[in-house]
């Protein structure tokens, strides 16, 4: 039974970790030192302090590059419908940013998987347009796509990865200012088990600003969680036009 357990938990902990980080799979770029996007990322004491619980990176470093670093794991509606919410229940996923005018991006993952933590991971990303024009307008669409989205199931299909298929609902999208966010809930479809995540998003200048919170199920409410994913973007934005 003991092995069991374990085998369910490990299980549980890599499905955690796929859903908060887009179900990367192959990325190109490397740890490099980038002009801007990386110094908007949130340090560790940064977003700690934000959610209210230790995170570490663990010693894994930031992506940096193009669009071409952002998570790949979804292309169509074969790898998750609808397609388009996927921009709402990932972080910066690579199929939204393509069309759009990207100079540079910067993601990192955190992470605390001790018992009784607000948070046991967060996903960052900050996105760099061409232009603060740009930004805005891709800020406004995805406004109205992520209002779409809402109250929509996305089923994510994992065959290469855990064998699953996972149900990502979209719930409570709200916009206040240059800041929008969204609660995901996901669960196996083969009835394993279930995770909340928050979701915020946010524009100032040329830069989109995006955040992933994996809530643990005795964590904080809907409205505490929500209010730690704006304070990391908050923390972002702030960040925007600052020297590196």
């Amino acid at each position: 039974m003991r092995q069991v357990t374990s085998r369910r938990s490990s299980r549980a902990a890599l499905l955690a970790v796929l859903l908060l980080t887009g179900c990367t799979q192959s990325i190109a770029g490397s740890a490099t030192q980038s002009d801007a996007a990386l110094g908007i990322l949130p340090t560790e004491s940064e977003i700690s302090a934000a959610v209210d619980s230790p995170l570490s990176t663990f010693g894994f470093q930031p992506f940096v590059g193009g669009v071409e670093i952002l998570p790949d794991g979804y292309r169509t509606d074969s790898d998750a419908s609808p397609i388009a919410c996927v921009a709402v229940t990932d972080t910066a996923p690579r199929i939204v940013y393509e069309p759009l005018p990207v100079l540079e991006a910067a993601r990192l993952s955190f992470f605390n998987w001790d018992p009784g933590v607000a948070t046991s991971g967060a996903d960052a990303a900050a996105v760099r347009m061409s232009t603060g024009d740009g930004a805005r307008a891709a800020f406004d669409e995805f406004v109205g796509r992520w209002r779409q989205c809402d109250g929509s199931t996305v089923v994510k299909h994992l065959p290469g990865v855990t064998g699953a298929d996972v149900d990502a609902r979209v719930q409570d999208v709200d916009i206040a200012g240059p800041v929008m966010s969204a609660t995901v809930r996901t669960g196996e479809r083969a009835g394993g088990g279930t995770a909340r995540y928050e979701r915020s998003i946010g524009v100032r200048g040329d830069a989109i600003v995006e955040v992933s919170l994996a809530i643990p199920t005795d964590g904080p409410t809907v409205a505490a969680a929500r209010d730690m994913a704006t304070r990391a973007v908050e923390v972002m934005l702030d960040k925007v036009g600052r020297p590196n």
